[in-house]
């Protein structure tokens, strides 16, 4: 999606997005490079996935932590994941580099079935992430 529309695009869906994920995708700092709390340039620490137990059922909820570019700790929290998943590429520079590379650009949309879908693309990786809620705060 052409980021001119984006706005536009998260007030026409904005009844059917949880509070914090919707706080998220509209804060003025989310795209603002000389904002601290903006993930642009961050690098993952850590991606954990939890599977718990929900009654007679069983949930996937993932947590991303990311060392910010101003050296802060930024934190992700996606509950209730129904799809995931993380494509790694091959560093192009420096050759001994395996790392995920730093935070380009992200975008959440609202599936048809309304489940956020959440796409992130570093320099080496892209990772999706289809899920009920994300919860982000910087630590």
């Amino acid at each position: 999606m052409d980021s001119s529309d984006y706005p536009d695009y998260v007030n026409s869906v904005s009844e059917f997005i949880p509070d914090e994920a919707l706080q998220f995708m509209r804060a003025s700092w989310h795209y603002d490079h000389s904002d601290k709390r903006c993930p642009h340039d961050s690098r993952i620490k850590n991606l954990s996935i939890l599977e718990e137990s929900l009654g007679d059922f069983r949930v996937n909820n993932i947590h991303i932590s990311l060392l910010g570019a101003y050296e802060n700790t930024i934190e992700l929290f996606y509950s209730n994941v129904f799809t995931y998943s993380i494509e790694k590429k091959k560093c192009e520079w420096p050759d001994d580099d395996y790392s995920h590379g730093d935070w380009l650009i992200d975008e959440i949309l609202l599936s048809s079935d309304n489940f956020l879908m959440h796409e992130i693309i570093f320099t080496d990786a892209i990772i999706n992430i289809k899920c009920k809620n994300i919860s982000y705060s910087i630590v």
